[in-house]
């Protein structure tokens, strides 16, 4: 299994016992796909701030990462500004880019 997948995975776990997390995501409701190297999963983030990791491809995510593992493992872990990324093409995001600010919060918040 990719190690970006295991991070994301982490981030739902920690995000869950983060009262600042939860209250930071309440009411929002998203879906955020990735494809890490064709690997399709995504987290669901619930009314209360909650979040669950789902295998597979989400039917309308709010947005779509498409990363390699070895990027996304540097994003994950800070070592790479997602912004920076995203401008020079490192990375992409499909569907609603401005929502994706959300996923960024919460991981400057999360220490992976």
């Amino acid at each position: 299994m990719a190690e970006a997948k295991e991070l994301v995975k982490k981030l739902v776990e920690l995000g869950n016992q983060s009262d600042e997390i939860k209250n930071e995501m309440k009411g929002w409701g998203g879906v955020v796909q990735f494809d890490i190297d064709g690997e399709k999963f995504y987290i669901k983030y619930n009314d209360d701030g909650t979040a669950e990791f789902v295998e597979g491809e989400a039917n309308s995510p709010n947005f779509t990462v498409i990363a390699s593992d070895e990027y996304w493992v540097k994003v994950m872990k800070g070592e790479e500004d997602p912004i920076m990324g995203f401008m020079t093409g490192k990375y992409k995001i499909q569907g609603n880019i401005m929502e994706s600010q959300k996923l960024a919060g919460v991981m400057k918040k999360v220490k992976l």
